[in-house]
């Protein structure tokens, strides 16, 4: 029953019925999980900030005026949500594995852009590796290439 439920509400939200945004719902949900990665720290000052909206730019192909609305989209849906359960599922519904794998890379560079790895971001961004179904194999070559970046 509470499948039917959540298939139909999802659908419903899919259609812009119930959200008006501008922007998919895999989409949204990319960028509030790179914004949950960059602030687990406790901070998210302007150079995280544009390291979140540049990828938004590079990955989701979005002029720069787009990436910032979803920016700010994003980043008022991530605090308001308890759990990013919602936002892994709609990246597995909307993306490839291939591009749940650059996913996880993006999320590694922007946790890893201030120059340190807070233990809340290292467990934050497995535990999206996992529910996003990466293998072991490919959650550590995706943060072995973030690193590679820096």
């Amino acid at each position: 029953m509470f499948e039917n439920i959540v298939a139909y509400l999802e659908k419903r939200i899919e259609a812009n019925a119930i959200n008006p945004d501008p922007f998919a719902r895999r989409q949204v949900a990319v960028a509030s999980l790179l914004i949950e990665a960059s602030r687990l720290d406790g901070h998210y000052d302007a150079v995280e900030q544009g390291t979140v909206v540049r990828l938004l730019r590079e990955t989701l192909n979005l002029p720069a005026d787009q990436a910032r609305a979803l920016h700010a989209l994003a980043s008022e849906k991530q605090a308001k949500t308890y759990d990013n359960w919602i936002f892994c599922e709609a990246i597995k519904k909307g993306y490839d594995m291939a591009e749940r794998i650059e996913i996880v890379k993006h999320l590694w560079e922007v946790a890893l852009v201030d120059g340190q790895l807070h233990r809340m971001e290292s467990m934050m961004i497995d535990r999206v590796a996992t529910e996003l179904e990466l293998t072991a194999t490919d959650a550590a070559a995706a943060k072995a290439a973030a690193l590679a970046k820096r």
